[in-house]
């Protein structure tokens, strides 16, 4: 599920491509303060002169490997990069996440005004903002969106994150286009709230639980409208005329869904598919590098990183030895250097879940789990445990043998399971590979509260998709009590990181909101409730008769600046 970081992470199965999560759509991360992150991003063979003129009209086919499992992407079953494709280009937000991970104003007119004691952020709406049916869109619009994230809503079970809405106090309309929100206690990355903002006077009284799982009413404050979705086919996005932003080039964006990276591929080469944004792999991009002719490609780094999940309910996972035993057995040197380095030469080991290591505030804190096979089999024997005839570890009863899934299809994923495997064989752990296509996947991981205790998982590889601020890991990684936080598919609750989180997502200063997020980093690198893998390269490629597209990196996704796609003469 596309990891969506506003004030959640969305998952990603693909990176961007489609099977991760994004982070919770809550405030996204991705803060001012960490502009000054580098790209690094590389072109293919990119002849746009070879194009004509764009013109007024036609279709672009995109091919994702992941479909959505609803489209409403407030919700936790919403919660992927796939879903926010959609959601995204009907749905506008007060700013939009640009590709060097500014933040630009969309639905507002310039800047938003905050104060700092007492906290509160005014928004001024566009005067020319406004729905598809000719109504503006006003600052009720605004305080409909919040009530949404309300608590006391008989959906907020399964809002995927109400970070940063749970702390406003009050609204003040001042007029149609003006609102001021009061807030209980600053929040940093407030900037990633009201990412979508909804239509009041078509959406008020819905049953916001079951409302657009399976289709979208037909209005929308973006470049499109929602027409038509043949699961398990695809999903189709008609232009909206009256879209008040710029004029919307292309007729519609049809969303095909094909389950395997290599399939897609080959019918982007062969020119079945206009535009694809899949997990850059070596053969993979071997292909384009072939196709340059009617392919161009781009390639950079953005806040999407690999990892492994534990679920902490699992005996044997619930015991942090083990999953320590896990990650210094691991050899993520060699992963990296066999699956991403052919592809991003500059890539490099992820030591931290927090902040990318092209971030200023990145510190390498996971380094103290580096490969280390004699270490990873010390600590089960120190623990008490007792091999067995076949090598593998049994600890109080409980035999090292765990399942490891993945999205199927991935083949880069799938490559990083069987090191995975191999490595942890030779540490007397026991690595079963079970994986499942696109978002049936993500269902597995669902939070205990969702799936009757222990959900269908050991440990789980994917990516987090988001911005470039970690506002959103307090949803993921965070408990209240017993309780635990709607994107927390780990079952891990710590107390102690959960107050860093909150204190970080509390601190606007970014020196001192960036080492409480390091703090946090560190008893993370000691209980290893995660194991970070790699930043991943970001792709997107598409037909060279279209103009246009522009590789974004974050949870904003790859549909951005959708309306400028235009095909040409």
């Amino acid at each position: 599920m596309g990891l969506i970081m506003a004030a959640a992470l969305v998952a990603t199965a693909c990176g961007n491509g489609g099977d991760e999560p994004p982070a919770t759509e809550e405030p996204e991360t991705v803060e001012p303060e960490t502009t000054d992150e580098d790209t690094d991003e590389d072109t293919g063979d990119t002849d746009e002169e070879a194009a004509g003129d764009p013109v007024e009209g036609g279709t672009v086919l995109f091919g994702d490997e992941q479909e959505p499992t609803i489209l409403n992407g407030t919700l936790i079953d919403g919660n992927s990069l796939v879903t926010s494709k959609v959601f995204n280009n009907i749905f506008p937000g007060a700013y939009t996440i640009q590709p060097d991970f500014s933040y630009a104003p969309w639905l507002i007119d310039g800047e938003a005004e905050f104060t700092e004691d007492p906290f509160s952020v005014t928004y001024t709406i566009r005067d020319d903002a406004n729905w598809s049916d000719g109504t503006p869109i006003t600052a009720e619009d605004f305080v409909f969106t919040l009530s949404v994230y309300d608590e006391d809503a008989a959906w907020a079970d399964q809002i995927t994150s109400r970070a940063g809405y749970e702390l406003i106090t009050d609204s003040e309309v001042e007029d149609d286009k003006t609102v001021t929100f009061d807030f209980s206690e600053p929040y940093a990355a407030w900037q990633l709230l009201f990412a979508n903002v909804f239509p009041a006077h078509e959406f008020e009284g819905e049953d916001w639980e079951t409302f657009m799982n399976d289709e979208i009413p037909a209005i929308s404050g973006g470049p499109y409208l929602f027409d038509s979705w043949d699961r398990g086919t695809q999903l189709r996005l008609v232009r909206n005329d009256e879209y008040w932003d710029e004029d919307v080039m292309l007729d519609e964006i049809i969303m095909r869904y094909v389950p395997d990276t290599t399939t897609l591929t080959q019918q982007m080469v062969g020119g079945e598919l206009d535009m694809y944004d899949p997990q850059p792999q070596i053969e993979l991009v071997q292909q384009l590098d072939g196709a340059t002719d009617r392919v161009n490609y781009e390639v950079g780094l953005g806040p999407v990183w690999e990892h492994i999940d534990f679920n902490t309910l699992v005996d044997g996972l619930d015991q942090e030895y083990v999953r320590q035993a896990i990650s210094l057995g691991i050899n993520r040197e060699q992963i990296v250097d066999t699956l991403v380095r052919p592809v991003d030469p500059e890539a490099v080991v992820l030591n931290n879940p927090f902040w990318m290591a092209n971030s200023e505030f990145y510190e390498p804190v996971f380094e103290q789990n580096d490969y280390d096979p004699d270490a990873a089999r010390s600590l089960p024997e120190d623990n008490g445990c007792t091999e067995g005839d076949d090598g593998i570890y049994e600890c109080d009863g409980t035999r090292l043998e765990f399942r490891i899934s993945t999205t199927g299809g991935n083949e880069r994923r799938e490559l990083t399971q069987q090191l995975i495997q191999a490595d942890l064989q030779q540490v007397g752990i026991s690595i079963n590979i079970e994986n499942d296509e696109g978002a049936t996947f993500f269902e597995r991981l669902n939070t205990p509260e969702n799936c009757g205790g222990v959900c269908d998982y050991d440990i789980g590889l994917f990516a987090w998709v988001g911005s470039p601020d970690p506002s959103g890991n307090a949803n993921i990684y965070g408990c209240d009590g017993d309780t635990l936080r709607p994107q927390n598919w780990t079952a891990w609750c710590n107390q102690e990181i959960t107050d860093l989180m909150d204190d970080a997502n509390a601190t606007v200063e970014p020196e001192d909101n960036a080492a409480l997020w390091n703090e946090a980093a560190q008893v993370f690198a000691d209980e290893v409730p995660v194991v970070p893998l790699f930043q991943q390269p970001q792709l997107l490629a598409w037909e060279n008769t279209i103009t246009g597209p522009e590789l974004n990196a974050t949870n904003q996704t790859q549909f951005w600046n959708s309306a400028s796609w235009a095909r040409t003469e």
